[in-house]
Parts: structure tokens; C-alpha cells; sequence
């Protein structure tokens, strides 16, 4: 586990997601909507884990349009974040 000291503004999607968001079939489609979420969203997001090649990555949870919960892990993009310093908590650094 790393104890880090920052959450995550999402400020922009990056250039290939843009593209998939555009079109339904794309295998990012679904990846495209999540992260488009975040982005629009505003909120701070909590760091869910640090991968070895220090990719960050978040829990998205939420309720689709057909009210059914539906829960993501995504790789959130260097250059379009911005970290906001908080007090520090606990990320995981390896998958059980």
C-alpha cells in the first residue's frame, strides 16, 4: 500500500477517447463515457490504485440509465488531471 496526499481534478479526455466517444462501435466506447464522466463531473476523485508503471487508476460507481449499478476501474491519463492537494490516505500499490 502508498499513502499519497492528492485526489484528481479530470480536466480533459485524451485524444484517442475523443475519437471513440464518436463512435458507438469502438471497443473504447464504454471507456470514452466513463472518463467523459469524470471530466464533466467537476468532482475530486480518490486514487483507487498506483500500477507498477505508476498509472493511476480510479473507482467510477454509478447508476446507469436503467437504475442498475454499475461499477468501473479506469487508468486516468497523465496531462489530463490536475492533483489537488488533501490529507494524505492509503492507495493500493498491488492487486490481491
Amino acid at each position: 500500500m502508498l499513502q499519497i496526499g492528492y485526489l484528481l481534478h479530470v480536466i480533459c479526455m485524451p485524444k484517442d477517447l475523443q475519437a471513440a466517444l464518436q463512435d458507438t462501435a469502438s471497443p473504447l466506447f464504454m471507456t470514452a463515457q466513463v472518463y467523459q464522466m469524470l471530466v464533466d463531473s467537476r468532482l475530486l476523485w480518490k486514487v483507487w490504485y498506483i500500477d507498477e508503471h505508476d498509472n493511476i487508476w480510479v473507482e467510477v460507481q454509478f447508476m446507469n440509465d436503467d437504475g442498475e449499478p454499475e461499477f468501473h476501474t479506469i487508468v486516468v491519463d497523465e496531462g489530463t488531471f490536475e492533483k489537488i492537494e488533501c490529507d494524505d490516505y492509503v492507495v493500493l500499490d498491488r492487486l490481491m
